[in-house]
């Protein structure tokens, strides 16, 4: 048994070696920007500026709707670390009273989760609304080329993905 054990921790130590030597590489491939701002990423590269024939000036405008976008989302989310943890630490509290109580408030709950949702809500409107900027700032053909490209990454995610 004592060498099936020691061949268990071998393993073991060779899958957890593997997978922290690994996690590092897909993180430092962010280049500052977070997985859900590619769009943002893509369009303010040079590779996008050639593929999609921009000209100066879009990309001028381009990079003012993503900063606009970009100081929008930081004030919705209120840089106030001891805010933040105070809503949240309230909303727990709430939360853990609610499911604590003899009877089920479903109006309470309603409450607490459409809170939590405006805020979601209007993040879902900061980023749409850019969208809707970039659609209008780009030409028919541009517009075109964009879809092509969005179809391809979005196919090369899932093949990756799954």
């Amino acid at each position: 048994m004592t060498k099936v054990n020691t061949l268990s921790k071998l393993v073991l130590i060779c899958g957890l070696t593997a997978a922290t030597l690994t996690t590092g590489s897909v993180f430092a491939k962010g280049d500052g920007y977070k997985q859900g701002h590619s769009q943002a990423r893509f369009l303010l590269s040079e590779r996008a500026a050639d593929k999609l024939a921009l000209t100066q000036e879009q990309q001028t405008q381009l990079k003012a709707i993503f900063t606009a976008q970009k100081t929008q989302i930081k004030a919705l989310r209120s840089q106030d670390k001891d805010a933040r943890q105070a809503q949240r630490q309230a909303y727990k509290e709430q939360m853990d009273a609610l499911l604590s109580a003899p009877n089920f408030d479903e109006n309470a709950a309603k409450e607490l989760l459409t809170a939590r949702q405006d805020k979601k809500q209007q993040l879902g409107l900061i980023k749409l609304k850019t969208q809707h900027q970039v659609m209008q700032l780009l030409n028919a053909e541009q517009k075109e080329k964009l879809a092509k490209i969005q179809q391809r990454m979005t196919k090369k995610h899932r093949k990756h993905k799954a």
